[in-house]
């Protein structure tokens, strides 16, 4: 990465600090942000993006004074072109309560940083090898709003990412607080069942993932029924698939959880789809 944006200034990458230690992200998770998948140089899905910022903004009640998320969406276009990203690539936006305070915050407006990286590849590519997962059941994700957005407190997901290096696993997967299963360490989960797709509604603690949406609107309109619906452990060892979802990844299929094997038939023809979609809007 050759530039970033904090705020409204374009910078050059350096090792000048871009905050203080007094930073309200730092000290208290006080912040959330937006993962991007940028394709032929073009941002993918910003409509759904712009959708769930607006969401995001509103439950942790910020504000961006005078900016707005269409000169958001300028900035990280003109930063694709000042980082000669003209394949594959991946953005993020940060944002992050300004000011001091101790939890009382002194003000409620937003500060943002906009980065952006090129990627190897240019189109989402189905893994080789299936994942191998299990369950990580130390701590478990609430069963509120905060659940279904990107807070910069990943603490639940960090500690799930130490536990599948531990065990030598490809992912984890997260219950909720019922003991449901809720999503893996950065991606939402689906299963397959003869033919038809099944993924956790909102209200089971899952984030309300982009690539989710984007399968939850198109799936049916490519001859492949899917439904919200609320999944129990003793259901992925039913499932004649299981694969997650992410904005940057796409879709990576699960071959292995416990004794279940698993193959990729529906994956497939899943990644052929959002290929399609992606290279003609």
């Amino acid at each position: 990465m050759d530039f970033f944006y904090l705020n409204k200034d374009l910078r050059e990458n350096s090792q000048n600090p871009v905050f203080t230690i007094h930073n309200r992200s730092f000290k208290y998770g006080d912040g959330f942000f937006e993962s991007i998948r940028i394709l032929n140089g073009k941002v993918l899905f910003w409509d759904k993006h712009y959708e769930r910022l607006l969401s995001s903004l509103n439950i942790l009640q910020l504000n961006i004074g005078n900016a707005s998320l269409s000169l958001i969406e300028e900035q990280l276009h003109t930063l694709i072109l000042k980082n000669n990203i003209t394949d594959g690539g991946r953005a993020r936006i940060t944002f992050y309560r300004e000011g001091e305070g101790m939890y009382a915050p002194q003000i409620n407006n937003a500060n943002y940083i906009i980065e952006a990286y090129p990627l190897e590849n240019n189109l989402f590519e189905l893994n080789k090898k299936g994942l191998l997962v299990d369950i990580y059941s130390d701590f478990k994700k609430p069963l509120n709003k905060l659940s279904n957005i990107k807070t910069n407190n990943c603490l639940t997901y960090v500690l799930a990412s130490v536990h599948k290096n531990n065990k030598q696993l490809d992912d984890c997967i997260l219950l909720n607080d019922n003991g449901n299963i809720a999503e893996a360490t950065s991606s939402n989960l689906f299963i397959v069942v003869n033919g038809t797709l099944y993924t956790p509604p909102l209200s089971e603690g899952c984030l309300n993932g982009v690539m989710r949406k984007v399968l939850l609107e198109n799936a049916k309109a490519n001859g492949i029924n899917v439904y919200e619906k609320e999944l129990k452990p003793s259901d992925l060892l039913g499932a004649d698939e299981l694969f997650i979802t992410s904005t940057v990844r796409g879709i990576n299929w699960v071959g292995f959880y416990k004794n279940r094997r698993y193959f990729n038939n529906v994956s497939k023809k899943l990644i052929d789809i959002l290929n399609s979609m992606a290279t003609t809007n």
